[in-house]
């Protein structure tokens, strides 16, 4: 795994059906208000701020892994989606979205005449 794919957040996964992408964003310890998505032509965008917890200032930090602050994740997703038909949950941590390609943009079966 390299280094710059490591430090992207949130890690995301992303998956194509016949007519829709799905994408998952594992957002941990940040609640859905917090959440910024938005979405034009072929571009999901995720925005948000993760607060760090208040410690004690006797505390002495011994790893520090998890990043805080702003965050901001721009996908390029493989077609154009209909910003109408955008369904998103978010539930334990993990965000999931469905989005779905306009109607126009769908492949149509031709029917040959004999």
């Amino acid at each position: 795994r390299s280094a710059s794919a490591a430090q992207e957040f949130p890690p995301i996964n992303l998956w194509t059906g016949e007519d829709s992408v799905a994408v998952a964003a594992e957002l941990p310890g940040i609640s859905p208000d917090e959440i910024g998505l938005t979405v034009r032509e072929n571009i999901l965008t995720l925005k948000g701020t993760r607060e760090p917890r208040t410690e004690d200032e006797k505390s002495v930090w011994h790893r520090r892994e998890r990043a805080y602050g702003t965050f901001s994740r721009t996908v390029q997703l493989p077609f154009r989606v209909d910003p109408e038909r955008v369904e998103a949950r978010f539930a334990n941590g993990l965000l999931e979205v469905e989005l779905h390609r306009p109607e126009a943009d769908r492949p149509k079966k031709i029917q040959i005449k004999g």
